[in-house]
């Protein structure tokens, strides 16, 4: 039962390794440019992938191996979702990469419009420099390992915490994380758990939908 204040790759290293090496947007004969590839992305994700929300994230600036290895567990379908398992279904593996090259290339611009408690942000900063901050660094503003997490949409960030701790999302099947970090996540989240409760993952949650 999820908590109550929620609701709800050796193919792939091949086309990165030659999509680094490819001088163009386009990896091979016949293929998209990767702007356009990324045109059926923006429609959800926001214009370069910076999303308007409500519930869509943001992919801008995002770290080109996670954005693969995401579409790819999405693709497989080792990861649980709603439409992005068809979507990648769609695309080759080369394509993939294109695409997730794109992406890491735009700049990331927080535009979401969206309330968020003053006193809980400031709580939620505290507790996301404990348990949040090894992964998701400089209170969650970079993606060079993994997504940022500062300005994204409130809802996707209440959702990916509700699957996380109802086991939808398994942590173990994340192939862009090592064992230790996926023990160490699985550990943080329990303990945050057992410190804080409910209010503390809802205090995260207005922390990093606070950032600007």
């Amino acid at each position: 039962m999820k908590p109550k204040i929620f609701t709800a790759t050796a193919a792939a290293a091949v086309a990165v390794g030659a999509f680094f090496a490819t001088p163009t947007d386009t990896l091979a004969a016949g293929m998209a440019p990767a702007s356009m590839l990324a045109n059926t992305c923006n429609a959800c994700h926001g214009p370069d992938g910076s999303t308007y929300g409500p519930a869509t994230p943001s992919i801008s600036g995002t770290n080109m191996e996670y954005l693969v290895d995401t579409m790819q567990a999405y693709k497989s379908g080792r990861r649980h979702s709603t439409i992005m398992g068809r979507i990648a279904k769609g695309y080759t593996d080369a394509e993939i990469a294109a695409i997730a090259k794109h992406f890491a290339k735009q700049k990331l611009v927080r535009q979401v419009m969206q309330k968020t408690d003053s006193g809980m942000a400031s709580k939620g900063q505290e507790l996301s420099r404990k348990y949040c901050q090894d992964c998701h660094e400089k209170d969650g503003y970079t993606g060079i390992d993994y997504p940022a997490l500062a300005g994204q949409p409130v809802p996707y960030l209440k959702y990916q915490l509700a699957d996380f701790l109802s086991g939808s999302r398994n942590i173990d099947e994340n192939p862009a994380m090592s064992k230790k970090e996926k023990r160490k996540k699985k550990r943080n989240l329990a303990d945050l758990k057992a410190a804080e409760g409910d209010a503390g993952f809802q205090a995260i949650i207005d922390f990093y939908g606070s950032r600007k």
